[in-house]
């Protein structure tokens, strides 16, 4: 369900002064002083110039409690670490209930043994919207004037959503970083809910308004909700097919024959470039009937290209990794 979130706690400025005296490090060192113990968490401590001081934690809360595959039910051992933290730091724990909740990243993982497979989804990935709402696809980025190009990440992202695609083995490697078991051979789906958007939340006065808090957030039905409401826009369902075998499943499809030629031009138009290309000769509402009849059929818009280039052969057909997500 999720992996990393940050948030802050407010302190006295009497908190920072009694830390300091008991550990004898300066405000500015507290991460430096409980890393060893507490590698779970990225503490910092921050004067904003006007009196309001405030205790940031980046949680990583996989290592906190030792458990990849973290739910719901999950929420009472991770208050129970984070208070412990603070116990130790500061002595005492009440106030972790006045924590504000600044990110969450929900994920989702998908284990593919085969590099050559996570690779060819990447490129498909690639082929997705430039924009949905405010996010904007983003496929590599600048480096001293060069643009660079990412090998294996997709993200569109605005100030207050990323919704991204990676492989987390490659990263990994990438870094130098050690590639923990649940990590090995994944492809990666993220939904990063930034500052912006969780104050937004808190702020608007509709029925699902929701408070900055861990616990509203560490739920279910929210997780899957931000993942419908974001990720599923963005890369369509459906199986993926090269031409030949889309069309073959057109073929013996119940839609009308005027349907399933249209559906084989729209696909075309699709493999030309991305899934906006179509959008250059059709409105809107064709283009979204388009999508529907395709998503009935169990087809992904965007193909498989006919000539892929690939150090092992190139399925025909290729199962979404997001099929099994519990929609």
């Amino acid at each position: 369900m999720i992996h990393t979130f940050k948030l802050y706690i407010p302190l006295h400025y009497q908190e920072v002064q009694d830390l300091q005296k008991r550990f004898e490090i300066k405000y500015t060192d507290v991460n430096k002083y409980f890393e060893g113990k507490f590698p779970s968490v990225t503490m910092s401590i921050s004067n904003s110039g006007n009196g309001q001081w405030k205790l940031y934690m980046v949680v990583d809360a996989i290592k906190l409690i030792g458990k990849p595959n973290i739910t719901e039910a999950d929420y009472e051992s991770i208050e129970k670490e984070l208070k412990y933290i603070l116990w130790n730091v500061f002595g005492y724990t009440s106030h972790y209930k006045e924590h504000i909740l600044l990110r969450i990243d929900f994920r989702y993982d998908v284990p593919i043994k085969d590099k050559n497979i996570r690779m060819l989804l990447m490129d498909l990935y690639k082929k997705q919207t430039k924009s949905y709402g405010f996010q904007r696809k983003y496929l590599g980025k600048l480096a001293n004037g060069v643009f660079v190009p990412y090998e294996t990440t997709v993200y569109h992202s605005s100030n207050s959503i990323e919704s991204m695609v990676y492989l987390k083995s490659e990263e990994r490697e990438a870094k130098g970083e050690k590639i923990e078991d649940y990590e090995r051979d994944v492809i990666r789906y993220e939904i990063h809910v930034m500052e912006d958007h969780l104050y937004y939340m808190e702020k608007k006065k509709e029925k699902n308004q929701r408070p900055r808090k861990l616990v509203a957030y560490l739920k279910e039905d929210v997780y899957k909700d931000y993942f419908r409401k974001y990720m599923s826009q963005i890369y369509h369902p459906g199986d993926f097919y090269k031409i030949d075998a889309a069309r073959k499943k057109l073929k013996s499809s119940a839609l009308p024959t005027k349907d399933k030629l249209k559906l084989i031009e729209f696909l075309k138009q699709v493999s030309s470039n991305s899934i906006d290309t179509p959008l250059k000769k059709m409105s809107t509402g064709t283009f979204k009937s388009r999508l529907a009849l395709l998503r009935e059929v169990g087809i992904n818009p965007v193909l498989i290209p006919k000539n892929y280039q690939s150090n092992s052969p190139v399925p025909s057909t290729l199962k979404n990794p997001l099929n099994d997500f519990p929609w």
